[in-house]
């Protein structure tokens, strides 16, 4: 039996099948980066080094490698990372994790703006703790620093589309910033806003 399942040639991999990659190429690279070739005995495959060797990816947030014994495949499943903004060159996901990733570039993203790790530590953590509804309307989020924050938001749900500049200020009081922005937006007379400054919520300023 251990000479079966060690050298038998009846069990070698035949086939690596990708999962989940969002392109062609993002799968060739992935079956390359694996390791694994057609031919090579299956019973020698460790597919948790294979899942830890190709995690290395920034665009992979899991992978699952499993083996067919019958088949003879093996199959290499991907969940890739969702952007949801981009900062530079890189995207941005719900976790706040940075990422690369080709396909990406496609996409019509909100962009970050921050000149500092720490600014761009402070707009990631904003980012992803504002409501979805906010985010489907965010166009730019520029921090300064940790306690400065402006987003361009375009808004269309009360009839009347507009582009706006708020001033967010830090990450305090978000529950409440985010109420006070849904309730000014709602006033007739806050149809033609150009500015929301919100860094002082309980006093807000709108022109």
């Amino acid at each position: 039996m251990a000479y079966v399942l060690g050298w038998s040639p009846l069990l070698t991999v035949q086939d690596v099948q990708v999962f989940g990659a969002p392109d062609s190429q993002s799968a060739s690279e992935i079956k390359n980066q694996s390791n694994i070739v057609e031919g090579e005995k299956l019973a020698r495959l460790e597919p948790r080094v294979t899942q830890q060797l190709l995690e290395k990816n920034s665009w992979i947030k899991s992978v699952k490698v499993s083996r067919n014994w019958l088949s003879r495949k093996v199959d290499i499943r991907i969940t890739a990372r969702s952007p949801i903004a981009k900062l530079g060159d890189r995207y941005v996901d719900l976790e706040g994790r940075v990422f690369t990733a080709q396909e990406s570039s496609k996409l019509t993203l909100p962009t970050l703006k921050a000149p500092t790790l720490s600014a761009q530590e402070f707009a990631i953590g904003l980012l992803v703790s504002l409501p979805p509804e906010i985010r489907r309307e965010l166009r730019v989020l520029e921090a300064e620093n940790r306690n400065s924050a402006t987003l361009t938001l375009h808004n269309s749900r009360t009839g009347s589309p507009r582009t706006f500049t708020v001033i967010w200020g830090d990450e305090s009081a978000l529950d409440f910033k985010v109420k006070v922005y849904k309730a000014l937006l709602e006033l007739p007379e806050n149809k033609k806003v150009s500015l929301l400054d919100l860094s002082a919520p309980h006093a807000p300023i709108v022109k």
